[in-house]
């Protein structure tokens, strides 16, 4: 059984899909994500902390449980990801907010952990304005994803970050500077450029699946199986509102099915949703 792992951003990281289970909202239309500025940190909470109930470990630092809640939730997106559709086993290493130096990053965190190259690899394309940012500071570096919204600009520090917040507000600037100059998508271009040819050329065996549009190495090309119709049924077409969670999860077995037919060697568990959507 070829060990496989998985790159990708939302569309691969089960974002959102856990929305219905945690706050009742069946057709819900969450921005960005689930635990986005803390929108919904109390129905995230209250939903952790009955999951966990038998499970945890005596809760002494009721300061901890926001941090702990994000994290459990993110695990839990990726086991309901549309991977839970397939049989084989994989490691999803995706992330909501996603780049191709992300990607290097985990590539290199998953080879570290298990002492070994995965067989193979699947990744998927991203939103090619998420940002991402390096900085070298008091002799450490560091590096984010960090995404700069003109309609909320004001720095928040992200208490779940091991960096300082000195070093996060250096993030943040960076992030607002490559806004504000317009060199986000031809960064994004470059890097996934860059991380396709250190695949290609330390010859890793990788396959790619597409969601959505401005990469030319997923953009019209006969090998990427394409998944950006399936997308579509989710994603609001008004820009920057975000996903139709029901739509999401519903969509979720079309995406896997179509995996299934293109890589045969992969097989598809019975899936009982209606599969009748297009």
């Amino acid at each position: 059984m070829p060990n496989i792992l998985v790159l990708g951003d939302c569309a691969s990281a089960g974002t959102n899909v856990l929305t219905p289970e945690i706050t009742g909202e069946k057709g819900a239309l969450i921005e960005y994500s689930l635990a986005h500025r803390n929108t919904y940190w109390k129905a995230i909470n209250k939903w952790y902390l009955k999951k966990r109930k038998d499970h945890r470990e005596k809760i002494t630092d009721f300061s901890s449980i926001p941090f702990r809640a994000f994290e459990y939730l993110e695990e839990q997106e990726l086991m309901n990801s549309y991977w839970k559709h397939i049989s084989e086993p994989i490691v999803n290493m995706s992330k909501n907010g996603a780049t191709a130096y992300g990607y290097y990053k985990r590539l290199k965190k998953y080879e570290k952990k298990y002492n070994r190259r995965p067989d193979i690899i699947f990744i998927s394309d991203y939103a090619i304005n998420h940002n991402w940012q390096r900085v070298n500071h008091k002799g450490h570096k560091y590096f984010f994803e960090k995404g700069y919204d003109q309609r909320k600009p004001e720095f928040i520090v992200n208490p779940r970050l091991t960096a300082t917040s000195e070093v996060q507000r250096i993030a943040h600037e960076k992030s607002k500077l490559y806004y504000n100059k317009g060199v986000v998508e031809k960064r994004a271009k470059r890097i996934m450029s860059w991380f396709i040819n250190y695949l290609t050329k330390n010859n890793y065996r990788f396959y790619k699946i597409r969601f959505y549009e401005g990469f030319d190495e997923f953009d019209n090309n006969a090998d990427v199986l394409d998944c950006l119709d399936l997308q579509k049924n989710y994603r609001s077409s008004e820009k920057g509102v975000g996903e139709r969670v029901d739509l999401k999860i519903e969509t979720a077995p079309l995406i896997a099915q179509r995996i299934v037919e293109k890589f045969p060697w992969l097989t598809l568990k019975q899936i009982t949703n209606n599969t009748s959507r297009h």
